[in-house]
């Protein structure tokens, strides 16, 4: 109850619907005595007509049940009328007098009202009868809705309300009323039928109609305006929700109320208009519930199942309605009613509930405070709409509060933007401060920078100025190691600026295990140990046995001893820096202290405070140490007044020092092993950059590990050495290339190479998430980034090698596996020959058994693990094969072998030429009647052989070679498809096929002669 006694928006709420149950309260109990119709007469004496009187014509009606009559018919008939209450409906109950009626009927309605003024314009407004009506007025038909009729067939529905205007000619005037219903289950006059003033009753409808066409145009826009948010600024589902809602709201009031859809689109279909006024109703209901849902993730589960009852219920009803027509949907509709108003008044006590626990999930105060006005609007409607068909309640009230809560509504939403400005003032204000700061960091940055680079500049041209001999090694040795410490000190501090962004945006990731304090201890020592003897300190090192284990990652680690020891030394001069690490129950615990020279003290504190600038650059360092440090479960404590650092880590479990070597040596030859593997290595990759830098560090190394290099600096370059000669290795990209980037060149290249034929490693500048996605889209294997680490490269490259040797192997496992495939047909037609020969030609068909066994032995025979033999084992496969297949065919087939015999010492893969001689053969000239020839001819061109197979068969059309060649395209056994995947891999070209339908084919390849 605080809560709700200090949000001003509750209590906003609460004012509101206090002072509409009064207005409401106010109109239905109005002291204004208004007259009631008996026994069919309104006697309308006494009443005080002004410009404001609105009478409603309620009472006893004259009612003529199943007959449908005009003023002169019910003059005539002679029969006695029954009496039925207006407003009120006919159903399977007995209406007065005990006479039954059924709900779908019809009837005629008949009312004499005395008293009223002559000479003056009066209206009559009929606003909701079920659901077909005409309506005449002293004998002269004055308007209709719909069609009544005496049967289904004859009449049609409509249910429009209208307002007809007229002069009385004497103070009495009879009303008739023609009403017919055959779809509800209950027909008559639903509502009050009001008579007054004309110009009262217009002004009635214009406002009426004015406020419902507001309201709907604020409506949509509200609407339009969250669509607009959902599509351009951002996806979120929220936003969605809330532009369906109010377009739904937007259609539910056009066909409510005056049902202005039915006068904006007068030849709508009785079936549509209804079918959209559920929909709106009950989907509105839904999407609110759905808005529930999102905003109220806390939720517990029992809440939310009865939470979602009613809106399953309501989304089954609304595909009854798709599929049903309106008398069958209908049935059930009071009932549909109520579960909607318990979906709402359900959902808005969840939504204040939540509200006033302040639970807004992952939104906003403000879109819950939405989440409420939209949820109220609904109640407000629902109640009041229930209140005005029982009650003589305006319907320009329910407008009128509807738009009060419309502006209510947008004064929110001008808050939000207010307070959005307001905020987006506020980070401007504060992205200036960061601009500033990011300023003043750089040039700290910078001068920390400068100082390693100077070093390195420095270092680089004594070792250049010093002459090359054997005496001064030692020397030389010593420069070149300073120069790789200082770079390996400049290296950590640019990860330190790295990691301080990764820390900001919560992406650090850290591998936590065993870490050896001796080995990090000495490292640091080693790199920084030139800084320290430039310093005169000198580096001690205290290591309890069993303090030597610690769990944390061993690269951030010593990054954070880089840290902490360049912090120590840039605000200490002179002295022993002792690096001490003793064991406290399941922690270890290292110590950075110095011990400083007494005899220099003073000067070591005027040397420290000369350099405060020196201390503000190496802050940072520290920063990210102690964040390092708290992410490995650590503490990090600095008192510089005591010159002494800190650091507790967790211990690792005890291990056995014999395991400890045992895996240390075997890694030791894993490595061993690994570098003499790779020092063999004679891949093929090329490399294609256009920075020297990357160049000379490429060949150097890659050089060194054996590997054969070539390079290009340009696209062209690339697919020039991809299209000629043997295909390379391995392919590593600059994703930077000048002109086409190293992403185009790759999709270029994947369009003719996969991932498996020719693997591509990017070079680029960056690793975040959208690099990686571009590379992997482009259709790169994998990817290093700048500064190029030697390590990385070579495992990167071995991997992919590795890989692409295992995709070969399992490729020629495949060759083999198909070379040992013998075609059915084939070897049934062979056999069949030779039994066909055997009764008429013996000794033809030992002689073809002979070339059949020849064939086989050749097939079989191959070595399933070697990927070329000589031509003459393959031109001796051919030979016996078409021996077979001549004496098949007989003069149907004539083959012709020009083949150059200096050839047949030349490697080539195994069965390559053989299935273009038997295709030619198959599908070439057995498919012809009469037959044909196929040529062989195999010729030297250069540095390649050139095998050309032609026949004058039936040939083929353009899009069946086409076809043939695609990538699609795929037959069993060893085809087409082989020959062309494996030329492929040998050369980079396809086979060149030429054919005309009726004149035969020509197929070409070319593959390296060796």
């Amino acid at each position: 109850m605080t809560v709700i006694r200090t949000d001003r928006f509750l209590l906003g709420i609460g004012c509101m619907t206090l002072l509409l149950a009064l207005v409401v309260a106010w109109q239905i109990t109005d002291g204004h005595e208004k007259p009631v119709a008996r026994q069919g007469i309104l006697d309308m004496a006494g009443v005080e007509w002004t410009n404001q009187s609105l009478i409603p014509l309620d009472g006893e009606w004259e009612f003529y049940p199943e007959q449908l009559l005009s003023p002169q018919q019910i003059k005539l008939n002679h029969s006695q009328p029954f009496m039925i209450q207006v407003p009120g409906n006919w159903d399977d109950k007995s209406i007065s007098q005990g006479y039954p009626m059924h709900g779908k009927s019809y009837g005629t309605y008949r009312l004499i009202v005395r008293n009223v003024p002559q000479g003056e314009l009066l209206a009559i407004a009929k606003r909701y009868v079920r659901f077909s009506d005409v309506m005449y007025v002293d004998g002269k038909l004055m308007s209709r809705s719909g069609q009544p009729g005496t049967s289904a067939a004859s009449y049609v529905p409509r249910n429009e309300p209208y307002t007809i205007y007229f002069h009385p000619e004497r103070t009495e005037i009879e009303v008739v009323l023609q009403v017919a219903n055959f779809d509800f289950r209950s027909g008559g006059i639903y509502n009050s039928i009001d008579l007054g003033q004309g110009s009262h009753m217009e002004a009635r409808a214009i406002i009426q109609s004015g406020l419902e066409l507001l309201i709907i145009g604020i409506v949509v826009i509200f609407g339009l305006l969250f669509f607009y948010l959902y599509v351009r600024l951002h996806r979120d589902g929220i936003q969605l929700l809330y532009a369906l809602f109010f377009i739904g709201f937007a259609l539910t009031v056009v066909t409510n109320g005056e049902r202005l859809l039915l006068q904006l689109m007068p030849d709508i279909s009785f079936e549509l208009a209804y079918k959209l006024k559920y929909i709106s109703v009950y989907g509105v209901s839904i999407i609110t519930s759905m808005i529930t849902w999102r905003l109220t993730p806390e939720l517990g589960p029992l809440l939310k199942k009865w939470l979602r009852v009613p809106s399953i219920v309501l989304a089954l009803y609304v595909v009854l309605i798709v599929i049903s027509p309106f008398r069958i949907y209908s049935f059930i509709q009071e009932s549909m009613y109520a579960i909607n108003l318990c979906a709402y008044a359900l959902a808005f006590i969840v939504i204040i509930h939540q509200y006033i626990q302040a639970r807004y999930g992952n939104k906003s105060r403000s879109q819950a405070q939405l989440l409420i006005i939209c949820i109220w609007l609904m109640l407000v409607n629902y109640v009041l709409g229930i209140i005005v068909t029982w009650y003589p309640v305006s319907q320009v009230l329910l407008n009128c509060t509807t738009l009060v809560i419309l502006c209510a509504f947008a004064m929110l939403l001008i808050y939000q933007y207010t307070q959005a400005y307001a905020s987006m003032q506020q980070l401007t204000h504060q992205l200036q401060l960061s601009d500033k700061a990011k300023d003043e960091f750089l040039l700290l940055t910078s001068h920390e920078l400068n100082s390693p680079l100077h070093s390195i500049i420095h270092l680089s041209r004594s070792v250049l100025t010093t002459s090359l001999r054997r005496a001064n090694e030692q020397e030389i040795r010593g420069k070149l190691q300073l120069i790789r410490n200082t770079a390996y000190r400049m290296s950590n501090l640019v990860n330190d600026l790295i990691d301080m962004s990764r820390f900001r945006d919560g992406s650090i990731k850290l591998s936590l295990g065993t870490v050896d304090l001796v080995s990090c201890l000495s490292l640091v020592t080693e790199v920084l140990g030139f800084l320290a003897s430039g310093k005169s300190i000198v580096m001690i090192r205290r290591l309890e046995p069993e303090a030597r284990y610690v769990m944390a990652d061993e690269s951030r680690l010593l990054q954070v001893l880089y840290n902490l020891v360049y912090h120590m030394m840039g605000q200490h001069h002179n002295g022993k820096l002792v690096m001490a690490c003793e064991r406290h129950q399941d922690n270890v615990q290292i110590t950075l202290c110095l011990e400083a020279d007494p005899d220099r003290s003073t000067r070591q504190r005027q040397e420290v405070d000369s350099g405060s600038q020196q201390a503000d650059r190496i802050a940072a360092g520290v920063s990210v140490a102690a964040e390092m440090v708290s992410a490995m479960r650590g503490k990090l404590v600095v008192n510089d007044e005591a010159a002494s650092i800190m650091i507790e880590l967790p211990c690792a479990a005890s291990v056995d020092m014999e395991d400890l070597t045992e895996i240390a040596a075997t890694q030791e030859t894993d490595v061993r092993e690994e570098k003499k593997v790779g020092s063999v290595v004679s891949a093929h990759v090329l490399i294609a950059t256009s920075d020297l830098v990357d160049m000379e560090q490429l060949n150097t190394l890659l050089a060194t590990e054996g590997f054969h290099l070539s390079f290009a600096d340009s696209d062209v370059k690339v697919r020039t050495a991809l299209a000629g000669g043997r295909l390379p290795d391995l392919v590593i990209v600059d994703a930077m290339l000048p002109e086409v980037t190293g992403y185009e060149l790759c999709k270029q290249i994947r369009m003719e190479f996969s991932q498996v034929d020719l693997p591509i490693l990017f070079i680029n500048m960056r690793s975040t998430p959208a690099d990686i996605e571009a590379c992997i889209q482009a259709g790169g294997n994998d990817f290093i980034t700048r500064p190029l680490d030697a390590g990385e490269i070579l495992v990167r490259i071995h991997t992919l090698l590795g890989m692409k040797q295992l995709v070969k192997e399992a490729a020629n496992n495949e060759m083999a596996f198909l070379r040992s495939q013998i075609k059915p047909h084939f070897l049934y037609n062979a056999l069949g020959t030779i039994m066909s020969l055997c009764f008429t030609d013996g000794p033809r068909a030992g002689e073809l058994l002979g070339s059949f066994s020849r064939y086989l032995r050749i097939l079989f025979h191959l070595d399933n693990s070697e990927e070329l033999i000589p031509l003459s084992k393959e031109m001796e496969l051919i030979q016996a094969y078409v021996e077979i297949e001549q004496e098949r065919f007989g003069s149907r087939l004539q083959v012709q072998l020009d083949v150059d015999s200096s050839l047949y010492s030349c490697k080539v893969m195994p069965l390559l030429i053989e299935p273009l001689v038997e295709n030619a053969i198959r599908h070439g000239v057995s498919k012809k009647i009469d037959g044909g020839t196929v040529r062989l001819f195999i010729r030297r061109c250069e540095d390649s052989v050139q095998v050309v197979v032609e026949d004058d068969g039936v040939g083929m059309s353009g899009e069946q070679v086409a076809f043939l060649l695609s990538k699609s395209h795929t037959e069993q056994g060893i085809g087409l498809q082989n020959v062309q995947r494996r030329l492929k891999l040998m050369n980079g070209q396809a086979p060149v096929i030429k054919s005309e339908q009726g004149q035969g084919t020509k197929v070409t390849i070319e593959f390296p002669y060796q």
